[in-house]
């Protein structure tokens, strides 16, 4: 859990982040700065992608720890929601930390289309917009972001594609030469086989690598 005392009583906070946490990072950025500290933010190198890009602090991101940092927090490990704590401590949003947040949001529940939104996911977002969040920004770059990577890998994939268990699992195959000569990474492909889902009769989608191991799973939400 992250300790806004921590934060308070130390000089040079680092912030860990990845992909997944990247958004939070960036609103939490903000925060530090606002309070006059010295902030870093760090994620291991190209994990972070460029749809990301547009939020704040993206040009901070940087591969190593400073030697002089006090206090490290590693978001990739934080369980509680972000604006949540700052709600709870009526720590102020402005633009950027709003747009942060809501940009995280839409990529945690996939544009808002999945079966695990309910009301109150709904109401942080209407929190979220009418605090500044630039929803329309975020909609362009995440929600509706295709990447020439994208295309080229799903191309590939789908042509390998084949139905077993009769036509309730729809099986992938992935090889390093396809990730290379498409230009994307294994993130984009997790999110191409979702969309095997959508097809009559589909229950589950596997990627499996050239060894038959499998590398993700996915089941059909009911």
């Amino acid at each position: 859990m992250i300790s806004l005392e921590a934060i308070d009583n130390a000089k040079h906070i680092v912030i860990l982040t990845s992909n997944d946490s990247f958004a939070d990072a960036s609103a939490l950025y903000t925060h530090i700065l606002r309070l006059h500290k010295k902030v870093s933010i760090v994620s291991e190198p190209q994990t972070v992608k460029s749809a990301f890009s547009f939020l704040p602090w993206f040009d901070k991101l940087r591969n190593n720890i400073p030697s002089s940092a006090d206090l490290i927090i590693d978001l990739n490990l934080e369980k509680e929601s972000l604006y949540k704590l700052f709600k709870i401590n009526n720590i102020s949003l402005n633009k950027k930390m709003a747009t942060a947040l809501y940009a995280g949001l839409l990529k945690r529940f996939n544009g808002f289309s999945g079966n695990d939104v309910d009301g109150i996911v709904f109401a942080l977002v209407s929190e979220l917009i009418n605090q500044g969040a630039d929803y329309k920004l975020c909609n362009k770059f995440i929600a509706n972001r295709v990447t020439l990577s994208t295309l080229r890998l799903k191309a590939i994939m789908l042509s390998n594609m084949i139905l077993t268990d009769t036509s309730k699992t729809a099986q992938f195959i992935i090889t390093d030469d396809d990730l290379k000569s498409s230009g994307a990474d294994m993130s984009e492909a997790y999110e191409i086989i979702k969309e095997a889902l959508n097809l009559p009769y589909v229950e589950r989608a596997i990627l499996q690598n050239s060894n038959n191991e499998v590398l993700k799973l996915i089941n059909k939400e009911i």
